[in-house]
């Protein structure tokens, strides 16, 4: 009985470990802006422009922990890419594109935990192009689990590049849905394969307009542990719909909306027109985290500019060059609007917020003078710009996407909004039933368990007690049956 009695426990103890919580895993992310020119009195063209070069690339670095000793390493986030390497420290990297001073690169000979996996070596992998090897190491991941609990995993298998062509010295790509014929894991299937996760969804959490930390694996109303008070309140499911991503053509087009109508204020009779509504590619929009402005539609610049950048830019307030710059492996040359920071506050009075209408999220997403400017010095630059050539659709980058919460389905292709104008009845149905089973099976479990102990206390209970009194009998009493019969009866 009492092998059966801790066998019992035992199983209690197992399926209690199997009803795994929702959690989601954690990558601190911040941004690494290159150093800025500084600049002077005297104009230089030169500077402006590396100034607003710097502003245009928003390149986002999660924070990797591996090694024994852990070794920190930045690695650049991509949203349009499914690749995940990290480069090692001798690594061979392009003149053009050297050797970056800072923790980006993963030194192997210091770590007590690192495995070569030679059967996997000298793949060459084309997303972003490196020679790499699958290797072995240690990783520290962050959970939202309860007390935002530490799981160490030993034998984490990625790839480690010693050869890399390109910009980027490792990459840790969201796009998902990569081909097996790649024969390479993404970020989502190396945690999915060690039970980190169970979905390839994932969002910026930004704490503020550089910093934050990126979530894996649950929508937030599904995250145990995110408790939804304050300015989570309406992180739930009656408050939360999803739309499939609208692509583009572009090395920009992974992640897209379409919005219905599209307003500016006129200031004169605080109140919302709409604007290009004769425009149906204008309603298109890219979303793009790694990119530090907003780029517009032309259409939208000869507005732009009639009612409210021509009045500063013939008044020499504000300027307008062009910057010329290499992106996705494209050459690309822009408008962009720098100012005299004296003028400041008049330019955000005059400006004309942007309304962005979403029926399916109920929503309208505004971009107002706040989001778009940014101080350097005497001199504000505004982080609306435009393409030369085409542009037809907006790319909306770190300014919209700071400021909100979007969730991205890796595996769907779905996009996912909370707002408070959506209060739909509706609970999550899958959740509740996992929920509710587990929560039987549990009861009916506990409940065994307990018969078996009070059945098995009782035996004990009542077994010693008859020993107890035979035991008593013996010792006190003579064995003669008459006697015996009278003191007994």
């Amino acid at each position: 009985m009492k092998y059966f009695f801790l066998n019992t426990f035992l199983f209690i103890f197992i399926c209690k470990s199997l009803q795994k919580e929702n959690i989601s895993i954690i990558f601190p992310f911040t941004t690494i802006p290159e150093k800025d020119p500084e600049l002077t009195s005297e104009y230089n063209i030169s500077k402006i422009n590396s100034i607003m070069r710097n502003i245009y690339v928003n390149d986002i670095y999660l924070k990797l922990e591996l090694g024994s000793p852990l070794q920190n390493i930045n690695i650049r986030l991509s949203s349009n890419s499914d690749d995940f390497f990290v480069s090692r420290d001798l690594a061979v990297f392009e003149e053009q594109y050297s050797k970056k001073n800072g923790s980006f690169y993963f030194k192997p000979k210091i770590s007590s935990t690192f495995i070569y996996q030679y059967e996997n070596q000298s793949h060459i992998y084309f997303s972003h192009p490196h020679l790499s090897e699958y290797v072995k190491d240690s990783f520290l991941f962050h959970s939202t689990g309860i007390n935002n609990e530490n799981i160490l995993l030993k034998n984490f298998s990625f790839l480690l590049a010693y050869k890399v062509n390109g910009p980027n010295h490792g990459i840790i790509g969201f796009k998902g849905g990569i081909s097996e014929d790649f024969k390479r894991d993404d970020i989502f299937t190396a945690l999915k394969k060690n039970k980190l996760i169970r979905n390839y969804i994932w969002y910026l959490n930004y704490d503020n307009k550089l910093n934050g930390s990126v979530f894996i694996g649950n929508y937030p109303h599904d995250d145990n542990n995110i408790r939804k008070i304050g300015k989570n309140e309406f992180l739930t499911i009656n408050h939360f719909r999803k739309v499939y991503t609208t692509k583009g053509r572009s090395w920009d087009g992974q992640w897209g909306l379409t919005f219905d109508k599209i307003y500016i204020k006129n200031n004169s009779i605080e109140s919302f027109e709409e604007i290009l509504d004769d425009c149906k590619s204008c309603k298109n929009v890219i979303l793009n985290p790694c990119l530090g402005v907003i780029i517009g539609p032309k259409k939208y610049k000869f507005l732009l500019e009639n009612i409210y950048m021509n009045k500063y830019l013939n008044n020499k307030i504000c300027f307008q060059p062009m910057l010329k710059l290499r992106r996705n492996y494209e050459d690309k040359t822009y408008y962009y609007y720098y100012c005299k920071a004296s003028y400041i506050q008049q330019m955000k009075k005059d400006f004309n917020d942007i309304l962005f209408e979403h029926k399916e999220f109920k929503f309208n997403f505004s971009i107002t003078f706040d989001d778009i400017y940014i101080q350097k010095d005497n001199y504000i630059f505004l982080r609306i710009i435009f393409e030369e050539f085409y542009g037809s659709s907006w790319v909306l980058g770190s300014p919209f996407m700071s400021k909100y919460l979007l969730t991205f389905d890796s595996d769907s292709k779905e996009i996912g909004f909370y707002s408070k104008n959506i209060n739909d009845n509706f609970e999550n149905t899958d959740q509740k039933n996992n929920f509710s089973f587990g929560i039987f099976i549990e009861k009916v479990i506990i409940g065994a368990a307990l018969v078996i102990l009070g059945i098995y206390i009782g035996r004990k209970l009542f077994g010693l007690r008859r020993k107890l009194r035979a035991n008593e009998l013996e010792e006190k009493f003579e064995y003669k049956p008459a006697e015996k019969q009278t003191q007994l009866f």
